[in-house]
C-alpha cells in the first residue's frame, strides 16, 4: 500500500523510496492508510539530541490537515523520548504545501541545508493550529 500510492509528487519531493518502507507510523482516516510519518536521527548534520521528520500523504487524502495532525501527534510522541529535545524538516523550497505543514506545526526557518529549507522546533506537546 505505500508503494502504491506513490505518485509523481511523492518522486519530486522524495525521490524514489524504499522497497520496503518502514515509517514510525502510517496515517489512517477511516480505516484507511492514506499516508505515513517518520523521523531519523542518522544525518550529519543533526545536532545531539534533535530527529529529521519526513512525512507524505497519497494524492486523495492531501489537503485536508492529516499531515498537520500527524505532525502534531508524532511531536507528542517525541516528547516522551528522554533523549530527543528537537524535531527538525529538510524542505524543498518548491514544496508549498510541506512549508505549510511545518509553519502549523511551530517550526522555524534556521538556513538552507543541501538546497533545502531546514526548519526545527523544541520537541514538546503542542495543540494544532486551525
Amino acid at each position: 500500500m505505500l508503494i502504491a500510492g506513490r505518485d509523481a509528487e511523492f518522486d519530486r519531493w522524495l525521490g524514489p523510496g524504499a522497497n520496503d518502507p518502514r515509517p514510525t507510523a502510517c496515517i489512517v482516516v477511516d480505516d484507511e492508510i492514506v499516508g505515513w510519518i517518520d523521523f531519523d536521527s542518522g544525518r550529519d548534520w543533526l545536532p545531539p539530541g534533535a530527529v529529521n521528520v519526513g512525512y507524505f500523504l497519497f494524492a486523495p487524502a492531501r489537503g485536508n490537515g492529516y499531515a498537520t495532525r500527524a505532525m502534531t501527534l508524532l511531536l507528542e510522541h517525541l516528547a516522551t523520548q528522554p533523549d530527543v529535545d528537537t524535531a527538525t524538516v529538510l524542505i524543498d523550497p518548491g514544496n508549498a504545501r510541506s512549508l505549510a505543514v511545518a509553519e502549523r506545526a511551530g517550526f522555524t526557518e534556521r538556513g538552507i541545508v543541501d538546497g533545502s529549507v531546514y526548519l526545527t522546533r523544541p520537541v514538546r506537546p503542542v495543540r494544532p493550529v486551525r
